[in-house]
């Protein structure tokens, strides 16, 4: 109870234009479940999970438990009648709403459809956005749901409870299904799994990770190992007197939060913060990582970000002034979770890190919108990720002939077998956030875009799934590879490498 005077307290001492919008980009993190017989009447529909995390925290976990398998090897049917065990895949998945809205229940039918079509476990995180928590909470509640999928023997706390949460939810649902075919007159041949397995088990060997937006964000920082950061934290008169301390309260503090608010605490700037994923030596396999539309650099709110057509916006003697725009929604309340000071950390901003330091066995499939304010982040993000050995096919969806469309086509490009890739599907004439929109909200051309782009995805994931990454002998060992320091220029002179 008392945490709930706290938050509305805190929630009372906003100024008032921040929270009459609190208030309202909030309501649909209290919509019903029961709203997703109407969103998503195919199913599975989810059920939730309060997963204890750091600090006395709990992480509300919505999952989607498959209503069947989906063999994508050879055998899997003996296998679990053999063994009564159901070994699913995972797919970890971050809703978008640029860290101060959003939740897991509009990724509903996007998370049915992927527990369906690949038979997986679909995990969408609940993280804390602002303005009642600061950055860097959401990277933390991923870091600890991801932790807890990959906790295989249940050491810990939180990935015993998530372990023992999915198999009571099956037993349930296998009780139900097998009491009501008892009741039936005519009684229905059960399908196998339900016959013959008992036991439903998370296979982190099959892993999936995706965002959406802000989700995206999320979804990179998964697989990415951030060096140390004091130098973009801190002015060199901050550095010379408090390099041991980290930077003080107030360049972490939002000026828009009212003082009961506690300032952010960061991981020590000093020390790299890198990524929980077991290196490829240990699990080759490659694992899809779906960035829809993310967000790769926060140094620029949305009304501050370049809009020209490429590659014009990106010619440092182009004097032709944009037209000026009036900040938004996002540009108001991005502020009470991402203080202006760390909009240039590594995990603020994932696409500023070395391309050397995400992990090599990630696939990544990366989907860009046309009409995205995010477009030229992202199209510098990756040249810069091409200029460093990630290449894959390119979808361009203009009409061009050979274009890749999913199976064939496409130009040819390096092929290398050092890291997972990237593949890059542009959506022309579609808009951010197009394939998470309800019909009612899109065009038929933004519906036939959202149907392709899904087809594609599904089949990139089964495909990343067959695949690991070549480890050669020499790096069969612990590979500790020292990330170097993260230096980036403190005023923001253009778009760079």
């Amino acid at each position: 109870m008392s945490g709930y005077l706290h938050t509305l307290r805190y929630f009372f001492g906003l100024p008032l234009n921040i929270a009459w919008r609190t208030a309202l980009v909030q309501i649909p993190r209290f919509v019903p479940l029961s709203i997703l017989h109407v969103t998503s009447p195919k199913g599975p529909h989810p059920f939730l999970v309060n997963l204890p995390s750091r600090k006395g925290n709990v992480i509300t976990l919505y999952v989607f438990v498959p209503p069947a398998p989906v063999d994508l090897e050879e055998n899997e049917d003996r296998r679990r009648a053999e063994t009564g065990e159901w070994r699913v895949p995972v797919v970890l998945d971050f809703h978008g709403g640029g860290f101060i809205m959003g939740s897991p229940l509009e990724q509903a039918p996007y998370a049915s459809m992927m527990s369906r079509e690949l038979g997986a476990v679909v995990i969408s995180v609940s993280y804390r956005i602002g303005p009642f928590h600061q950055f860097p909470a959401a990277i933390h509640d991923a870091e600890d749901a991801l932790s807890a999928i990959l906790d295989t023997d249940g050491i810990t706390d939180a990935g015993k409870y998530l372990r023992t949460e999915v198999q009571r939810y099956y037993t349930i649902m296998r009780t139900n299904t097998i009491s009501r075919n008892k009741k039936r007159k005519k009684k229905e041949t059960l399908p196998p799994h339900i016959e013959d397995v008992t036991t439903i088990t998370l296979d982190p060997e099959r892993l999936c990770v995706s965002g959406f937006s802000a989700g995206g964000n999320i979804a990179l920082n998964m697989a990415v190992s951030a060096p140390p950061c004091m130098d973009i934290l801190q002015s060199p008169t901050e550095r010379s007197n408090s390099i041991s301390r980290g930077p003080s309260s107030a360049a972490t503090m939002s000026p828009l939060l009212p003082r009961n608010r506690a300032p952010t605490i960061l991981d020590n700037p000093l020390q790299p913060w890198p990524t929980i994923l077991p290196p490829p030596q240990a699990r080759p396999r490659y694992m899809p990582l779906l960035l829809f539309y993310p967000s790769l650099d926060a140094r620029l709110l949305p009304h501050e970000r370049p809009m020209k057509a490429l590659p014009n916006a990106l010619k440092g003697d182009d004097k032709k002034p944009e037209k000026p725009r009036m900040p938004g929604l996002f540009s108001i309340m991005g502020p009470t979770y991402l203080p202006k000071k760390l909009r240039r950390h590594p995990r603020a901003s994932p696409g500023l890190i070395d391309p050397e330091n995400i992990q090599k066995n990630a696939a990544i499939f990366l989907v860009l919108p046309e009409n995205d304010t995010l477009a030229v982040q992202s199209d510098v993000w990756v040249d810069k990720m091409n200029c460093s050995g990630w290449h894959g096919h390119v979808r361009f969806g203009d009409g061009r002939e050979h274009d890749w469309d999913g199976v064939v086509g496409g130009q040819p490009y390096p092929k290398v077998d050092t890291n997972g890739g990237l593949e890059v599907w542009h959506a022309p004439k579609c808009r951010h956030g197009w394939t998470q929109f309800p019909d009612i909200a899109v065009g038929k051309h933004e519906r036939k875009e959202r149907q392709i782009v899904f087809e594609r995805t599904l089949q990139f994931v089964k495909d990343a799934w067959r695949r690991e990454l070549p480890i050669p002998e020499e790096r069969l060992g612990n590979n500790n590879q020292e990330l170097r320091p993260l230096r980036i220029p403190t005023q923001f002179g253009g778009l760079q490498h």
